[in-house]
């Protein structure tokens, strides 16, 4: 069996396609299909069928994915020890992070990190951070950048520093003229929110729970599943949002809309590095991790 041949069958197998397995491995969809049939002629055994539009394995198909995915992941693990001991770094790694770090905060870090190392690359992921925290947990990502803890044991949370959540308005809403914004002033406007799992609503909700109040107390008008959507939602007048003052430094500077921390709310939180504990990192995690954290970590 050839290793590409294994390689281009478990990407079929994964995305469920020809085509995407291609695209994902940069390769043209004839070739990733000469390679899957070599490697069904060299086993004698059929290894994928097509349902429709979808590409499944067969029975054969699926006893060799896991043995494939093993071999792959050997593979890797052998490459990254040699270029470790040569003194170099490289493989391809993925990371998640919830929006604001992901949008706002990684990328620069992550330039500068891939500059220092050309033959590392890295793949960062944006989800809600709920879903950041479970898929580190469950051992789909080894680092995560998110905007607040979740409840999952087994996790170790390394603070890299804070913010205070503030209320968005349009320029021209009469809220916007006032100097300040109260909760009560809150009260009286429709609230754009962040879905559930947002670590941006989870800071909020819990602000709130600390003034004895709860979301029910709002004309909660929209709950929206990104933070360009929240910020497309002010603009066009649905109403106010809670939203981090790093996505809308742009906005406010242009005169598009006015930021205001809510009076006596203290919506403060910290943004965490995510990691199981005692799960070893790769050789280029171990240094991605200690670059983040140099980057945002600063001595007292």
């Amino acid at each position: 069996m050839d290793i590409r041949q294994l390689e281009a069958f478990v990407r079929v197998v994964e995305e469920k396609s020809f085509s995407r397995a291609a695209d994902r491995l940069f390769l043209s969809q004839p070739t990733v299909s000469v390679h899957v049939r070599a490697l069904e002629e060299s086993l004698g055994a059929r290894l994928l069928d097509r349902l429709g539009s979808e590409v499944v394995p067969t029975p054969a198909g699926r006893k060799l994915y896991s043995y494939a995915c093993k071999m792959l992941v050997l593979r890797e693990q052998a490459l990254q020890d040699i270029q470790h001991f040569l003194g170099e770094l490289s493989g391809s790694f993925e990371l998640a992070a919830s929006t604001i770090p992901g949008e706002y905060l990684l990328p620069p870090v992550l330039a500068d990190f891939q500059r220092c190392h050309p033959k590392v690359k890295v793949v960062l992921h944006i989800l809600d951070s709920g879903r950041v925290v479970r898929e580190v947990n469950q051992g789909e990502y080894f680092l995560g950048v998110v905007g607040g803890k979740g409840d999952e044991r087994g996790l170790t949370y390394t603070p890299l520093g804070e913010e205070e959540l503030v209320v968005v308005l349009p320029f021209q809403n009469p809220l916007a003229q006032k100097g300040k914004v109260t909760l009560e002033d809150l009260r009286g406007v429709p609230l754009i929110l962040r879905e559930e799992g947002s670590g941006t609503r989870k800071a909020f909700e819990e602000g709130l729970k600390r003034r004895g109040m709860h979301l029910s107390h709002f004309k909660v008008v929209a709950e929206l599943g990104s933070t360009t959507a929240l910020k497309e939602g002010v603009k066009a007048g649905i109403g106010a949002a809670i939203i981090s003052p790093q996505a809308v430094k742009d906005e406010c500077q242009w005169g598009i809309m006015k930021a205001f921390v809510i009076e006596g709310l203290g919506l403060e939180r910290c943004f965490y590095l995510v990691r199981r504990k005692r799960r070893t990192l790769p050789p280029p995690l171990e240094e991605l991790e200690r670059f983040i954290l140099s980057a945002f970590v600063r001595e007292p």
